[in-house]
């Protein structure tokens, strides 16, 4: 969603390219699913409009890229999701689409920290870090 934000229309002062690269690790990219959970629905109050409006496999690519990853141990709904993001948006908006071997929805970010690691050196590419 903030990759896919007008942020001019935010402030004025705002460059339209104040967000260039995003990562997501184990992300959500269509609601209409998650809208039928039954322990999460009475908090997120979703309605089918809403999950249509705010799933950003439903909107245009944007112009920036998107790191999407999930740990491969995590169920296929997230399996499923991190797929779908690159099928909509295409391989230009979204160049990294992976499942990390052998980690599930908690033990996945370890290998932000671990410098041995893809995402990891992934992170810091992307941050300017390292080339």
């Amino acid at each position: 969603m903030l990759l896919n934000c007008r942020w001019p229309q935010l402030a004025p002062d705002l460059p339209a390219d104040l967000l260039r690269s995003a990562l997501s690790i184990s992300g959500l990219f269509e609601l209409e699913p998650i809208r039928h959970t039954t322990f999460l629905a009475p908090d997120l109050r979703l309605t089918e409009a809403s999950a249509q409006r705010l799933s950003p496999a439903l909107l245009p690519a944007p112009p920036g890229r998107l790191a999407a990853v999930v740990g491969g141990d995590e169920s296929e709904e997230f399996l499923r999701q991190n797929r779908l993001i690159r099928e909509a948006w295409g391989e230009r908006a979204v160049p990294v689409c992976e499942s990390i071997h052998g980690t599930n929805h908690f033990t996945v970010l370890h290998d932000l920290a671990d410098a041995s690691t893809r995402l990891h050196a992934i992170v810091l590419e992307w941050l300017g870090l390292r080339t």
